[in-house]
């Protein structure tokens, strides 16, 4: 990979995460990028510094990981913080099942009744407990996904609440972070 190529690559995974229209798999990763604006960019040396270090899909891989916890700009990312998000969420994923047990177990005991975590009608509050529980880093995103999955809760979400900007986005994180699972 070179430096272009790992630009190209950023605003691939950037536009996935950034705009409803873009999907990086429809698309495989393809976007048009003008070689000559990208060699007047002030920090072209960034990405040609980063493609040294990555492969494409463990680039593609780093920069999901910053965009679904900090959303960085490339400059951010090639400094220790981003590389530190990027080993937790690595070892997210290699501890999935793990993680997803204790999330359950964290789940069941805030309310027995699992129904009733993800209910966004109760006593006229708005933001569901499971995603309360998500603001407060106590259940991994992984886990709201798997859940997502097999119980595709955030269509009942987005029909209650409305124009809740906090859980749209949320659902539109949700919706752009599956398919890299």
């Amino acid at each position: 990979m070179n430096g272009l190529e790992a630009y190209t690559t950023y605003l691939a995974v950037r536009n996935h995460f950034k705009t409803k229209s873009y999907d990086y798999f429809k698309y495989n990763g393809k976007i048009k990028v003008n070689e000559n604006s990208f060699r007047t960019r002030r920090d072209h040396y960034q990405f040609e510094k980063i493609a040294k270090i990555y492969k494409r899909d463990d680039f593609v891989k780093y920069l999901v990981a910053n965009f679904i916890t900090e959303d960085e700009y490339i400059l951010g990312m090639s400094q220790g913080r981003a590389m530190v998000t990027h080993k937790k969420w690595q070892k997210s994923i290699e501890s999935f099942s793990y993680q997803f047990k204790e999330d359950i177990q964290t789940l069941k005991e805030y309310d027995s009744n699992f129904n009733m975590l993800f209910d966004c009608r109760m006593d006229g509050v708005l933001h569901p407990m499971v995603f309360k529980l998500y603001l407060r880093d106590r259940v991994h995103i992984n886990t709201l996904v798997a859940i997502n999955q097999l119980l595709d809760f955030t269509k009942v979400w987005e029909y209650y609440i409305g124009e809740d900007k906090m859980i749209k986005d949320f659902i539109f994180l949700l919706d752009k972070y599956t398919p890299f699972l």
